[in-house]
């Protein structure tokens, strides 16, 4: 029997090392190694050509990766998923109808609203169904009408939203009573443009756009029960809709809209002229006040509150809901006369003294001096 140690490679007899018992462990690791390497290797060979079919069964019905290039992409009213789905092919953002339809019930076929959506083409359906799920992929062609325009830059604001003529718009307001305007309107759609954001449809006409506006301002003058609250005033809902004009052009500050309604109200009680220069620049086609000569005041039009008693015969601009609720509510006061102080806080004097009016006049000007406003930003200097 060996007295040799397992592991030992010396001759016990000689104490030298055996060469043939180096040899014979050397094979047998490598043996193992080499077995191990095949086995390896084997591994491998299978794991490849299984994610490669895998990745070939998968590729054959849908794209992989994060798209290619950008595209907009319009899902109509009403569509059905296998819609959509049908759609999306086209499109070239999912390679097949069934890799969109077996995302979508795997996400429990979740209702996609219609509209136009900035997507990419040759997207995964996982990633195209997310981004449809995501309101940021909205293509919204939206029109902004601010408080305060005239019915002619509404007029420009609305071509251009919509991409449609000018003169189209303003040929179809000539006809202003087929435009859903409400049975008190006397004039035409001056006020009846209600300044809102509006989502315009695909392919917008000129008498759908203008009718977004006027069915906002009736649905705006219902909300605030126009027609009765002007009664309540003693005024027509057209009178007070004039007096909600010129509130938006007159006030600076918003806690400031019922006082300037008030001294509207107590003025015309009085007999007195309302003498706002807003509405000289309405009737000289003026933009603002500050660019008013001594020619545009005197400028004899029904418009021209600084000649006429009363209040002028239509709206001075479209007004938004604040200034409508102001022209219903006006604040309780005696004042007569108003005048911005300080044009850069806003502050406004209230008063029913002339001679405090003159006395704020001069502070105006006072600030005019010392800032650096000109002639140009300072009415009056």
């Amino acid at each position: 029997m060996s007295n040799r140690f397992p592991g030992e490679i010396k001759d016990p007899e000689t104490g030298k090392l055996d060469y043939k018992e180096i040899w014979y462990k050397v094979r047998s690791a490598f043996a193992v190694l080499l077995s191990l390497a095949v086995f390896i290797a084997g591994g491998w060979f299978i794991y490849s050509k299984a994610h490669d079919a895998w990745m070939e069964y998968r590729t054959a019905e849908d794209y992989v990766g994060e798209g290619i290039a950008p595209v907009e992409v319009t899902i109509p009213k009403g569509a059905a998923l296998s819609d959509i789905a049908d759609i999306l092919v086209e499109a070239d953002v999912v390679k097949t109808t069934k890799a969109f339809t077996r995302e979508a019930a795997a996400n429990g076929n979740p209702s996609i609203p219609y509209g136009k959506y900035n997507l990419k083409t040759q997207l995964p359906a996982k990633v195209a169904l997310a981004m449809l799920l995501d309101p940021k992929n909205v293509v919204h062609n939206r029109m902004t009408l601010r408080e305060g325009l005239r019915l002619t830059d509404s007029v420009k604001v609305m071509a251009k939203a919509s991409g449609l003529p000018e003169k189209e718009f303003t040929k179809a307001l000539k006809d202003w009573k087929k435009l859903g305007l409400p049975t008190w309107a006397k004039r035409g759609a001056e006020g009846f443009v209600f300044p809102e954001t509006y989502e315009l449809p695909d392919k917008p006409s000129v008498k759908s756009v203008i009718k977004l506006t006027t069915q906002q301002f009736n649905r705006i003058a219902d909300d605030l029960g126009f027609q009765d609250g002007a009664k309540a005033l003693g005024y027509s809902p057209y009178q007070v809709l004039i007096a909600a004009s010129i509130v938006e052009k007159e006030t600076f500050k918003a806690d400031d809209r019922p006082k300037v309604a008030r001294v509207i109200y107590n003025r015309l009680a009085q007999g007195m002229k309302l003498e706002f220069d807003s509405t000289v620049a309405y009737a000289v086609k003026k933009s603002g006040v500050l660019n008013l000569s001594s020619k545009d005041l005197a400028y004899d039009s029904p418009y021209n509150t600084r000649l006429h008693k009363g209040l002028p015969p239509g709206p001075i601009s479209n007004p938004g809901k604040a200034s409508m609720e102001a022209a219903l509510h006006p604040a309780d006061g005696d004042w007569l006369f108003f005048i911005t102080v300080n044009p850069e806080s806003g502050e406004t004097l209230f008063t029913s003294d002339y001679n405090e009016f003159l006395q704020g006049k001069q502070k105006y000007l006072e600030w005019c001096q010392a800032s650096d406003a000109n002639h140009k930003t300072c009415y009056g200097k």
